[in-house]
């Protein structure tokens, strides 16, 4: 079984090569092409790559929430709604929709995430 780096770094050589065709063609950057554009496009690919494994995980992870949660403060149940959220991850900010529960009984907001809920 293949470790989850080995994976990445197979999907990330496909990734390469689909990135680098749409961008510059099938004979590959033009003779004016410096490094520094190469590299540019390069941390575009990686930076939109890295919203788009946080956001899918997130959401796939999200998806194990129950529709409707108790509030912690008066057990009354609460529908389970998203909201659009920014987080510093390591190679900078990721947007991604934060599961959230706003308790009509009493008021009290609160944030679930899939890894806190017991299997119910």
């Amino acid at each position: 079984m293949a470790s989850t780096r080995e994976i990445i770094s197979e999907l990330a050589a496909r990734f390469a090569e689909e990135v680098t065709l749409k961008i510059y063609g099938e004979k590959g950057p033009s003779e004016n092409c410096d490094m520094d554009a190469i590299e540019e496009d390069a941390v575009l690919a990686a930076r939109a790559a890295f919203d788009a494994v946080i956001a899918q995980a997130l959401r796939l992870q999200n998806q194990q929430l129950p529709n409707q949660l108790p509030c912690p403060k008066c057990q009354a149940l609460c529908q389970v709604q998203t909201e659009e959220r920014t987080l510093q991850g390591r190679m900078g900010p990721a947007t991604i929709q934060e599961p959230v529960c706003t308790c009509s009984a009493c008021g009290r907001d609160f944030f679930p995430s899939a890894g806190t809920i017991a299997a119910g």
